[in-house]
């Protein structure tokens, strides 16, 4: 089994995987070994761990499966594996682990022996310091760049209303105004400034005139969002290193300081600011009065696009529903998808029941947090042994060194002299402690998810007796922790777009059954002076369709057959309920035979996936800890 990797520089290059394939063949033909397969990363950087990579992740998914497929992994370079320590050596390790040993071609080197080991920590030396030169001159390079006056491209795409002048010429390029893309910012301000029209209507109009964003594609709300309320049309500037830059444990930007790039203005600092208040106005306006939703984000539809949270709370007896997102036209114009509203009420209590069952079912939430955990569950025996070994080898290197200390200074020899003497052995000294700081590292994370799985079933115990009183805010934490997800498998039993049946939402706000069948003269006449009269016995076939209407929820056209036109009902339900009237009927109703409110199946066909967040192994004391 041989694997090849490219990063997109190599790419870039021309250099490709073909090459690195012929080489690895070429090992695996001299040495006589069965070549059984290739898995191959294009694309991918050295620093990124096996789990992160697609093709080795599904290697090492190979490499445990029973019988083993293959005995040796055959690499090109070291590099390959790695360009980091920490990337290099856990692969390395978790594959000795399961019996399986690594070749590289150059150097015509493998870890079943002592030397060949050794000649591979060399290997992952050198690949880290070379990952280490390009890197730190690379970022030099991009902050003496940022901190040139004017306005200098950095890199990458140059931000919505502005182009990149004097681009390729070495030191010369600059971010200046895109004159097109200008008089569609000040367009949209006099959209939303001077028309009171929302970023949705300005979409539409933009669509509506022919005027696509950059990419020639229409304009969606969200992008015309980002492109118009960036911070370089707005405050005319770019922060490199922003809030999107690597730090380190304080906060600060791992590879340079943080550099404010000015623009110049598309907008004065008025506009903006007036931009800012209209645009914040509408969003208020629009988030008032809403709901809490634990599923928003997490519930995904047959075609695939997210549900969010939609209350019709303010309708009378309307209800909680989650809405899929397929359904908004993001794109103004463009076609949405035809899947159905779900009950939110009827959805959020059997996703939390699940929720509970697994917190109280201790070997499925263990699987669980296994496939967190993921690499990290290697051989802890084998660890230790490996340390140990480490140790052996780290006190035998520097009992050479202190050896060859005392035979210079036997010799007299000069301090530079014993210093040159030494280095290479220092140098492989380093290299050992390094490799078994990252060992004990790893046994910690082992032994560290071992007394986790061994907490999951009293903090199990305790989480089910907790869960049943959480909030919905409270049970979107609980949710997150857990990464759920949860996807539709099937059609939705609703009706209308998801609305529940007026008639039923009435019986079940007020705890009232409903009468059990049409009613008789005698009980019609016993109401029939609170209600307007009509022709035909029109209002008393109304009041039968409405009782049938809250037994069976059925829509009002599907009573017409039994009931005639329904709309006057509908009509006339609306109105009593609003007067009281309604209440008044079925107080005067005492004696009538009534039946409960039908119990429908609002759960859809779905499937409850879920990984483990490490915070919620962890016992009460030490969340505490953890969160402080």
């Amino acid at each position: 089994m041989d694997y090849l990797r490219v990063s997109t520089e190599e790419q870039r290059r021309g250099y490709g995987v073909a090459s690195q394939g012929k080489k690895t063949s070429r090992l695996i033909r001299r040495k006589t070994w069965e070549h059984v397969g290739t898995y191959k990363d294009e694309g991918v950087s050295g620093s990124l761990e096996a789990a992160d990579r697609d093709d080795l992740s599904r290697l090492m998914e190979a490499a445990v499966s029973v019988p083993r497929p293959f005995d040796v992994v055959v690499v090109n370079e070291g590099r390959a594996i790695g360009r980091v320590g920490r990337a290099f050596w856990r692969w390395v390790w978790a594959l000795e682990d399961i019996g399986i040993f690594v070749a590289i071609v150059d150097g015509d080197i493998d870890n079943t022996t002592a030397d060949g080991r050794g000649e591979m920590r060399r290997q992952a030396d050198f690949a880290e310091r070379e990952y280490e030169t390009i890197r730190k001159r690379t970022q030099g390079g991009l902050q003496e760049k940022a901190e040139d006056p004017g306005s200098p491209h950095i890199g990458g795409r140059p931000p919505y209303g502005y182009r990149i002048e004097a681009k390729g010429v070495k030191g010369e390029s600059r971010l200046v105004i895109h004159d097109g893309e200008r008089d569609i910012v000040l367009l949209v301000y006099g959209m939303v400034v001077r028309e009171g029209l929302n970023l949705r209507q300005c979409a539409i109009r933009l669509n509506a005139e022919g005027i696509t964003c950059r990419s020639g594609k229409p304009w969606s709300i969200a992008n015309l969002r980002d492109r118009i309320m960036s911070r370089a049309v707005l405050n005319g500037e770019l922060i490199f290193r922003g809030g999107h830059a690597k730090t380190d444990a304080d906060g600060k930007p791992l590879w340079g300081t943080s550099v404010p790039i000015s623009l110049p203005r598309i907008l004065t600092d008025d506009e903006a600011a007036a931009l800012r208040r209209k645009v914040a106005a509408r969003a208020r306006k629009s988030s008032r009065n809403r709901a809490v939703y634990p599923l928003s984000g997490r519930l995904i539809g047959l075609c695939e696009a997210v549900y969010t949270g939609i209350s019709r709370e303010s309708v009378s007896y309307g209800r909680r529903n989650y809405r899929c997102s397929g359904k908004s036209d993001s794109i103004p114009g463009q076609g949405v998808c035809a899947c159905s509203y779900v009950d939110a009420e009827a959805v959020e209590q059997h996703v939390w029941s699940e929720v509970v069952t697994l917190l109280g079912d201790s070997q499925k939430l263990e699987s669980l947090a296994a496939e967190w955990v993921g690499m990290a569950q290697g051989d802890q025996s084998a660890h230790e042994d490996r340390i140990s070994d480490l140790d052996r080898q780290i006190d035998s290197m520097n009992a050479s060194i202190a050896a060859v200390i005392v035979a210079a200074a036997k010799q007299q020899q000069s301090p530079e002299a014993i210093g040159a003497a030494t280095k290479a052995l220092n140098a492989e000294l380093r290299q050992l402690q390094e490799m078994r700081t990252e060992a004990a590292t790893w046994l910690t994370e082992i032994e560290d998810a071992d007394r986790r799985a061994r907490d999951l079933k009293a903090l199990a115990e305790m989480a089910r007796h907790q869960l049943a009183g959480m909030t919905p805010q409270e049970q979107a934490e609980v949710l997150a922790l857990l990464e759920v997800k949860v996807f539709i498998e099937g059609p939705i039993p609703l009706r209308r777009g998801g609305v529940h049946c007026t008639v039923q939402s009435w019986y079940r706000t007020a705890g009232v059954q409903i009468p059990a069948a049409d009613l008789t003269d005698d009980q019609w006449s016993s109401i029939a002076h609170l209600l307007p009269t009509g022709r035909r016995d029109r209002v008393r076939r109304s009041v039968d369709a409405i009782f049938a209407k809250g037994r069976s929820g059925d829509s009002w056209p599907m009573l017409r057959a039994v009931y005639g036109s329904t709309s006057t009902a509908s009509k006339y339900f609306n109105e009593w309920i609003a007067d009281g009237t309604w209440a008044k009927v079925n107080e005067a109703l005492p004696d009538v035979d009534r039946v409960p409110i039908p119990v429908l199946d609002l759960i859809p066909p779905m499937r409850i996936e879920g990984r483990i967040d490490p915070r919620v192994m962890l016992i009460p004391e030490e969340r505490s800890r953890r969160e402080s």
